[in-house]
């Protein structure tokens, strides 16, 4: 019977590392370290994406407001829940990966207004792109 548990057991480990090298956030995937080319869609629901693939730490929403009328508002921000395990691209806002937490839940994009969104490693911004509705 201990024989047949052993072999249980590492079909379940077998299956496990295959999973994992199957996802998007892999262990060959590393961590942002270099700035990298972030791109939005100009939808009410945006799509991000940046190039080279990586792990992002935070990512950030801020509506561009004139500082006569406030300044900035922040909009949507997430954060890894671990240093340099955070998310790949691409990411949907609004949408929470599991490696992701949310600092602030997405609020309701307005059409024609305009939109920052940033991506950081760590706390340094590497990715910026600013886009409208």
């Amino acid at each position: 019977m201990n024989s047949r548990r052993c072999y249980l057991a590492a079909i379940g480990l077998a299956v496990g590392a295959v999973a994992r090298c199957a996802s998007s956030s892999g262990p060959s995937l590393p961590p942002c370290t270099d700035p990298v080319a972030l791109t939005a869609t100009t939808a009410l629901e945006p799509g991000f994406a940046w190039t080279p693939n990586c792990l992002v730490d935070q990512v950030t929403l801020e509506e561009n407001i004139a500082p006569s009328a406030g300044g900035p508002q922040a909009r949507w921000a997430i954060r890894s829940r671990v240093t340099g395990q955070g998310t790949p691209s691409p990411l949907r806002y609004g949408d929470v990966p599991a490696s992701m937490e949310e600092l602030l839940s997405a609020a309701t994009l307005v059409a024609g207004h305009e939109y920052s969104a940033r991506v950081f490693a760590g706390t340094v911004v590497v990715g910026h792109a600013v886009f409208r509705p």
